[in-house]
């Protein structure tokens, strides 16, 4: 499957131009959208320049579509990190047994 995926992306549309929608692929290939994001990232992994804006997938021609990608990646990295330090700082509020909060939890500064 991920062979004809990246066949198909790269045959069908190479650049932002021709960015195809996640609902179109799961169509396409008969697969869910876990499946859809599941596929791009092991191409991504495998150093493919499958790349994605606001209107889909596409793979990517040039190093600019690309960065713009890594870009996107790097800012929803950053707002993940906060959501999961607030999580960790709402741990204080739960006790454990005993009373006093145990935390096992890395807190690595962003």
């Amino acid at each position: 499957m991920k062979h004809d995926f990246l066949t198909y992306i790269k045959k069908y549309h190479q650049g932002k131009e021709k960015a195809v929608s996640s609902a179109y692929l799961q169509n396409r290939f008969s697969i869910s959208s876990r499946s859809v994001r599941k596929i791009v990232n092991q191409l991504r992994n495998d150093g493919n320049p499958i790349c994605s804006n606001e209107n889909g997938y596409y793979y990517g021609t040039d190093k600019d579509e690309v960065l713009n990608s890594v870009y996107q990646m790097n800012s929803r990295i950053k707002e993940i990190a906060k959501a999961k330090n607030g999580l960790v700082k709402s741990l204080k509020n739960f006790p454990d047994e005993s009373r006093q909060l145990k935390l096992d939890i890395d807190e690595e500064k962003e």
